[in-house]
Parts: structure tokens; C-alpha cells; sequence
């Protein structure tokens, strides 16, 4: 396809109408792919986690019809990527027939490198440097308004809009963790690896507005944020579903392991000393994800372990499976908790 005004035009305008972070890197690499007739077009995301920095591949185009990988790449096993987030700019290499790979880094507003575009060109091929870098200058600028719109406004964290999108990534995640559960919650067992919600409730929120104005509530809750940052890791999702009600989706991790983290995050609440407000303290209901859950009825089981703390004297971290198989919560079949959501 040869390059011309019109076409690169007319690749902007389909560029600019996709609406997920998704269909855009799948847009980008497709329009990249065919206007410069690259053999192969990628994107993929830097992923730090406790065990080091992963690759996730979100979108390829190649003439070997290749799609992306399901597993997670240490970015250590591919020098070129290790080599450009290093640097902070754009690193190649020469491939063994003679085509160049070249990862071109894209920073964010913060300043870090939150995606690589990878291109390869052909032995002899003039790389179109200006065209490919001018689409991702593009692909930065929409990743923001979309990144914005995805964002609460007062405390940054992801919004409630956005909270689907991200369980059903998990649950398609789950698909893929060995899960002991078949039906019945009360016979489950915890162990191995899950992902987990949480939803996080601030104690007496109302009286910290009616005390000290909503100026200092608002504090309370950029400050709550704050320490949900620090407290959870970086592949952990937050929330916040308005009000004082936050929500974390847990990366896998096994049952110690996320009442660990819920219980730890709020002691560190209980122990923090928010100016003039003072001591405050949270609450916390935190239930399993299994790969046929829907949102509703997550979301159901966290509020009912979560209301069980805040009925049983607040400041207090509940699992949903533990209190159902205590008898202190009734068990309900998924789909009566749905219904009596609606």
C-alpha cells in the first residue's frame, strides 16, 4: 500500500474511533502493518511484579499470522526490550536475514515507559521512522484521554465504569487456575492460587464529613488512596466505586496470602494519623473469583462479608467463604444472590 496524505489521514480517523485501550493497540498495529508493509507489528506492556518485570504481548500483526501469547514474558529473555525500558528510547537490532527489530519505548505522562511498539522491517527496506513514530505519538496522546476517562477524578484510581472490563479479563484469567470449588462454596477449598475481590468501606465516613466539612473527607480519601497504592501490588487493580467504598481485584495469590494483605492494609489505616481528622479505620469483605462468577454476584458476597464486619463491631477483615463455612452467613446459591441484587 503506498503512503500518501489520504491514507495516513484516513488511518488517524479509524485510529481516533476506537474506544478501548484494546481495540486501539489492535487498530495501531494493523494500520502500522499495512501503510509500511511491516512483516511484523507489536505491542506489549512492561508488567512489574514482585518476581521481576513481565511482557504482555497485546497486539500483533505479522505476515506469519502469529497472535499473541496467553504466557507472560520475562523481559530479562529479550535483551532488546530489557536494553529500551533501560534506556528510555529506541533500541534495534539486526535480525539473521538481515531485517532490523526495533523496539520503540512509549512514555507516559509520568515519565515511565508503559508500552513498547516493536517493529521489523525487511533485509533492504527503508523503516518509515517518521511515520511509525509519529503513530505512536498518536497512540500516547489517545492512551491518555482514555486513561483519563478511566480514572476517578478525585483520587486517580480506576473508576467504576471501568470495573467490568477488568473482571472479565480476570475471569477469562481464571479459566486457566486449577479451582477445587465445583458449585458449592461451603465445600471449597482455599488453597493453591486465586484471584480475589475485596471491597474496602471507611468506618463513620458521614461523621467525618459532618464534623469536619467535605474538604477533609475529600483529604481522607486522596490519603486512603494513597496507602492503597503502597499497600497492594502493582498487578493488583484498584478501585474506587464512589463515596468511601473502594475495590481491589488481588492478582492470583493464595487465601493466606490475600487476607494477609487485607488485614496488614487495614492496620496500616488504624496506625495512620490523618491530619486533623486523626485515627480513622476501615472495613473489609473480601471474597474468591472463580472462572463462571459473574460481577453482581462478587460483588454480592464481598458487601455481605464486608456489612458482616461493619455489624460486628467495624475494623475488621472478613472472608465471604470462611463466615458461609462457619455458619455465619447463610449460603446462597449464585443465582438467588443475584436475584436479590435486583
Amino acid at each position: 500500500m503506498a503512503i500518501t496524505p489520504e491514507s495516513v489521514l484516513s488511518s488517524i480517523v479509524l485510529l481516533t474511533e476506537q474506544r478501548s485501550q484494546k481495540h486501539l493497540e489492535d487498530c495501531l498495529t494493523a494500520t502500522l502493518a499495512e501503510l509500511a508493509n511491516l512483516p511484523f507489528c507489536g505491542i506489549c506492556t512492561p508488567m512489574p511484579t514482585a518476581n521481576g518485570i513481565f511482557v504482555d504481548w497485546a497486539a500483533i500483526r505479522s505476515h506469519d499470522g502469529a497472535n499473541p501469547s496467553d504466557e507472560l514474558q520475562e523481559i530479562g529473555t529479550d535483551p532488546l526490550l530489557l536494553d529500551c525500558m533501560a534506556m528510555g528510547c529506541e533500541r534495534s537490532e539486526t535480525l539473521a536475514d538481515g531485517g532490523i527489530r526495533r523496539a520503540h519505548p512509549v512514555i507516559d505522562d509520568r515519565g515511565k515507559v508503559c508500552a513498547f511498539l516493536v517493529t521489523h522491517t525487511a533485509p533492504g527496506q527503508a523503516e518509515p521512522s517518521g511515520l511509525i513514530k509519529g503513530f505512536i505519538a498518536i497512540y500516547r496522546n489517545y492512551l491518555t484521554i482514555l486513561w483519563d476517562a478511566a480514572r476517578d477524578t478525585l483520587t486517580g484510581l480506576k473508576n467504576r465504569k471501568t470495573f467490568d472490563e477488568n473482571f472479565s479479563t480476570i475471569v477469562a484469567e481464571s479459566r486457566h487456575i486449577d479451582v477445587s470449588f465445583n458449585g458449592n462454596r461451603r465445600e471449597a477449598h482455599l488453597d493453591g492460587q486465586h484471584h480475589w475481590l475485596g471491597i474496602i468501606d471507611i468506618d463513620h465516613f458521614k461523621r467525618i464529613n459532618d464534623t469536619y466539612g467535605h474538604i477533609f473527607g475529600d483529604e481522607v480519601l486522596l490519603l486512603l488512596s494513597a496507602l492503597m497504592r503502597k499497600a497492594f501490588r502493582a498487578e493488583d487493580r484498584l478501585f474506587r466505586f464512589g463515596g468511601e467504598e473502594f475495590v481491589v481485584l488481588l492478582a492470583p495469590t493464595t487465601f493466606l496470602a490475600a487476607q494477609a494483605v487485607f488485614e496488614r492494609f487495614r492496620a496500616t489505616v488504624e496506625a495512620f494519623a490523618f491530619p486533623d481528622v486523626g485515627r480513622i479505620t476501615v472495613s473489609v469483605g473480601f471474597v474468591r473469583i472463580d472462572c463462571d462468577d459473574k460481577p453482581s454476584v462478587v460483588i454480592g458476597n464481598a458487601d455481605r462479608a464486608l456489612y458482616y464486619a461493619k455489624a460486628h463491631g467495624r475494623n475488621q477483615v472478613h472472608s465471604f467463604e470462611h463466615l458461609v463455612a462457619q455458619g455465619d452467613l447463610p449460603f446462597e446459591s449464585p443465582s438467588l444472590a443475584k436475584a436479590k441484587l435486583f
